[in-house]
């Protein structure tokens, strides 16, 4: 964001996304305004048949100079475009936080990013997954917005630090700063991935069968559990984008689901989500062999999905107001924060110091930064004085101290190898 207000592209949004367009669907810029495509939804009703790329980007972006166009579409209830029009999107125009410059300016710098970028080189082709999903957002809500931009962010820092032709660090202080880096991104990586095990997967495995609240976890389930924690915990950051005062769909997480997972493969389940080792696994992956197991609720039919398993004394009012209303209640009322308790517990078990640094490590031992950066990194803090060089059969030699073949980790490597970096997050002992 800084860089963004403090060096703006030099060409506008609109020549930045026809460029884009031009590369991924192989047309001139000037042909790219009228490149018209089929937008494929998870639910064949939703989706969008001959609809135009360029103006409903701009028209989502809420672009001023493009204002002016109207887009049709297909209307989808219960979305930005149900009454089939693309409007511009809250989560577009609204400020940066602190800045003037509106949010769509976020998606116009990483858009140029890879733009910019040669033709040749292989990160460019990331754009064509950016371009794809940030239209399809267009038809569709505040809360895929927000899960979209979150993928492409970590695109961008992934193709900022693509390994090829950066040298080994040099000296200690670099060193430092390397493995620093690396272990923030590990601590994003680690956060995002207990949120799912904690809290998405397992709401994933009992409403698989029913799409209204399937298709909403990965958006609007993790604004609300995200923001439940940060209810207990105030200074919580997480590698998620802030859209409490914009969620009209936050309901569809807020859902009470340990009770539905007291017997059966629901139980099975949740104790595969919970076990460590399966952090980072997609929850289809850890349930393969278990049968489908939705719950069933009485009444299903005239409450409607979103009060399924319902928070006792927890509002369900739909809109931002109604959302402040639930974090309110769960920061003030103590019969609230009782009935949470058991989730944040949930959460909290992934940051034990002796999981935090057995995921470290094998993140970091199968990273493509592990040969030639983190590893020489990490062997020159641990020598004094720092040597010159670092030989590929001394990195070789730390990789098998910090884990054997078997995969038994060494956290007390681990845990002075980081205590070297000044790791921020680093427990002083296990």
């Amino acid at each position: 964001a800084d860089e963004v207000c403090t060096s703006p592209r030099d060409e506008s949004l609109e020549v930045t996304l026809k460029r884009c367009i031009a590369f991924c669907y192989d047309v001139t810029v000037d042909w790219a305004p009228f490149v018209r495509v089929t937008v494929f939804a998870d639910n064949v009703n939703e989706h969008q048949l001959n609809v135009p790329v360029y103006h409903s980007m701009l028209m989502c972006f809420g672009e001023p100079h493009d204002l002016r166009e109207q887009v049709k579409c297909k209307a989808v209830p219960g979305t930005d475009v149900q009454d089939g029009l693309v409007k511009p999107s809250v989560f577009w125009t609204r400020k940066i936080p602190g800045r003037s410059l509106p949010f769509r300016a976020l998606a116009h710098a990483l858009l140029g990013f890879f733009v910019d970028l040669e033709d040749a080189d292989p990160r460019k082709q990331l754009l064509v997954n950016i371009l794809l999903q940030m239209h399809e957002a267009c038809y569709n809500c505040v809360g895929r917005h927000k899960e979209v931009f979150e993928y492409c962010v970590y695109d961008l820092l992934d193709a900022e630090r693509r390994p090829d032709g950066r040298p080994v660090p040099s000296d200690r202080q670099q060193a430092m700063a390397l493995v620093r880096q690396h272990a923030e991104i590990f601590l994003d990586k680690h956060k995002r991935n207990a949120l799912h095990a904690a809290y998405l997967s397992p709401l994933k495995y009992l409403f698989q069968d029913i799409y209204e609240i399937f298709e909403n976890l990965d958006s609007h389930g993790a604004s609300f559990w995200v923001a439940m924690l940060k209810t207990f915990f105030p200074d919580l950051d997480m590698p998620f984008e802030d859209i409490e005062q914009l969620d009209i769909g936050w309901a569809w997480g807020a859902i009470d689901f340990l009770p539905m997972t007291s017997h059966g493969s629901a139980k099975l389940a949740l104790q595969r989500f919970s076990d460590p080792a399966n952090l980072s696994l997609d929850w289809r992956t850890v349930t393969r062999d278990l049968p489908r197991n939705s719950p069933r609720f009485e009444g299903f039919g005239a409450l409607g999905a979103p009060y399924l398993g319902r928070f006792r004394g927890l509002p369900f009012r739909p809109g931002p107001a109604g959302f402040q209303e639930a974090l309110r209640r769960i920061r003030q009322q103590p019969a609230m924060q009782k009935a949470f308790l058991p989730y944040v517990e949930r959460f909290t078990s992934f940051f034990q110091p002796s999981i935090l640094l057995q995921r470290w490590t094998f993140f970091a031992l199968s990273s493509d930064r592990w040969v030639g950066e983190l590893g020489p990194a990490l062997q020159r803090l641990r020598a004094d004085p720092a040597p010159s060089a670092v030989a590929p059969e001394a990195v070789e030699a730390l990789r098998e101290e910090l884990c054997s073949v078997d995969g038994e980790v060494n956290v007390d490597v681990a845990l002075s190898l980081l205590g070297l970096a000044e790791v921020p997050w680093v427990p002083e002992s296990i």
